[in-house]
C-alpha cells in the first residue's frame, strides 16, 4: 500500500497509521483528496479504536488534515 505523499505537509499516505488529537482515536488512511487552492486536503480514516468519539472501531470518516498525528509511515 502507499501513494505520492499529498496530505498534511505531505506526510501522510495512504496506509499510514493516525491518531486524531481531540479524539484519541487510532485509525489506517484509506484514501487522501488533496488540497486546492480553496482547501485543506481530506483524509479518509478507518477508525480501530473508540477514543472519545461516536465513531467506533471499523467505522470510516473523512478528517481534515490538520486534525491528525502520522503515528508511523507505511512502507
Amino acid at each position: 500500500i502507499g501513494s505520492a505523499p499529498v496530505g498534511w505537509r505531505g506526510l501522510v499516505n495512504v496506509g499510514d497509521l493516525v491518531q486524531g488529537f481531540l479524539t484519541a482515536q487510532i485509525g489506517v488512511v484509506l484514501d487522501i483528496k488533496p488540497s486546492t487552492p480553496r482547501t485543506f486536503a481530506s483524509i479518509n480514516v478507518l477508525w480501530t479504536t473508540q477514543g472519545k468519539s461516536l465513531f467506533g472501531p471499523g467505522t470510516t470518516e473523512w478528517c481534515d488534515e490538520r486534525s491528525l498525528d502520522v503515528l508511523n509511515e507505511s512502507r
